[in-house]
């Protein structure tokens, strides 16, 4: 009996430990998804050369003030914003037809997906 408590804590404290140390993804890009086309349409329409769609992300960032910043392909940041410990943001933005990249860069990570309007 005594073993099996043992081994039971011994398990519970592992566990606690590998949570402590895993570490959580610092911003995750909801939409657009990384190799997706948009607008979602079936069919999709011809002749396209322009569309609205909605990106959305959140960043996670312990400790204190943080800022981001996001935007598409090699232009300049289309948002900004200062936050605590953690910040979602949706919007909607219009993009021409073709292939594309939406980056987010915070203080504390950052990541990219690549994306296409139209086919």
């Amino acid at each position: 009996m005594m073993k099996k408590v043992i081994l039971s804590l011994f398990f519970v404290l592992f566990l606690s430990a590998v949570a402590v140390y895993a570490d959580q993804v610092k911003v995750n890009i909801v939409c657009p998804i990384n190799g997706a086309s948009y607008p979602i349409t079936d069919p999709v329409p011809v002749g396209l050369k322009s569309a609205y769609f909605t990106a959305s992300f959140s960043v996670t960032c312990g400790g204190g003030s943080h800022s981001v910043k996001w935007g598409f392909d090699g232009g300049p940041a289309v948002g900004s914003v200062t936050f605590y410990d953690q910040t979602s943001v949706q919007f909607v933005h219009k993009l021409p037809a073709g292939s594309h990249v939406f980056w987010v860069k915070s203080d504390c990570g950052e990541n990219k997906v690549k994306f296409t309007i139209g086919k």
